[in-house]
């Protein structure tokens, strides 16, 4: 597929680990690195979508793992799920210290500065299909079912800043360059218009926390386009990103998904850190 669209002469791929949602590898043909992206069919539109914010942030100096138009134009190739995407060179950050909590914080605040912030519409018509009761797998768990009618009602009123969210800013997303001093950031499948806050909440529960992330917040505070009403307003978005988790986790084992992980176990455990997570932003 690689050498039919693409026009690579003689790639060669190695396996690359990670990833929930799909199966990567690194491609290096004549030199050149790339990395070749492969979902679930029922994922291909969130490739595409995915493909073309990284298209659009990568025009305007933001380093996304650019994807590389087939020989006729396409961003992706739907029929089989398969994108393949610019390497971004560097390391994995991992938040540990506070420079790389610096680097992710930044890095994050351009994104949704180049996403053109703005009002947007209100948290209800935020993932309405993703943080739902109807979601298979969810009606299972008494616990998840009544955690999202609680986030829903505490944050569906809400109208906040919107703008192009990366949706899943995990550290091991955001790519540092130490020869250029360049930080990337990678995985876009899934990105969307939606509340800039869902993004900050999201990096913050990877980060273990707001005392654990006070290096990422202060660096988003002084890049980013929230003020302090909104940034006040965090821990609303924490017991959202944590209920979002946990359908997450629901709906994978609902449809037997194993893809990322060894066996279903792996499901529960994500499943039960959403639930210690909901507890810890004191869900009430």
């Amino acid at each position: 597929m690689l050498h039919r669209f693409w026009g690579l002469r003689s790639p060669a791929l190695k396996p690359l680990s990670g990833g929930m949602s799909s199966k990567t590898w690194l491609v290096e043909d004549g030199g050149l690195r790339f990395v070749a992206k492969k979902v679930l069919p029922t994922q291909i539109a969130e490739l595409l979508a995915g493909c073309e914010v990284a298209a659009a942030l990568a025009d305007d100096g933001i380093i996304t793992g650019r994807p590389v138009p087939t020989i006729d134009g396409r961003l992706t190739v739907r029929e089989h799920g398969l994108a393949l995407l610019e390497h971004v060179p560097g390391r994995e950050l991992r938040g540990e210290t506070d420079q790389e909590q610096r680097w992710m914080g930044a890095t994050l605040a351009c994104v949704h500065l180049a996403g053109h912030p703005g009002p947007g519409g209100t948290t209800a018509t935020f993932l309405p299909d993703w943080l739902s009761p109807q979601l298979p797998g969810v009606a299972t768990h008494p616990w998840l079912v009544q955690a999202i009618a609680v986030v829903r009602a505490e944050t569906n009123p809400m109208t906040l800043s919107w703008s192009i969210i990366h949706s899943d800013p995990a550290p091991e997303a955001f790519v540092h360059d130490e020869d250029t001093g360049a930080t990337g950031l990678i995985d876009w499948a899934g990105a969307r218009r939606g509340p800039v806050l869902y993004d900050v909440a999201s990096a913050v529960m990877y980060l273990g926390g707001p005392r654990e992330a006070s290096a990422f917040l202060e660096a988003y505070q002084g890049h980013g386009p929230l003020g302090p009403d909104e940034l006040d307003r965090l821990d609303s978005f924490r017991r959202f990103r944590w209920a979002v988790q946990g359908a997450y986790f629901a709906w994978r084992p609902a449809g037997n998904n194993l893809v990322g992980i060894e066996d279903q176990l792996e499901n529960q455990n994500g499943l039960d850190r959403a639930r210690r997570g909901l507890e810890e932003v004191t869900l009430t």
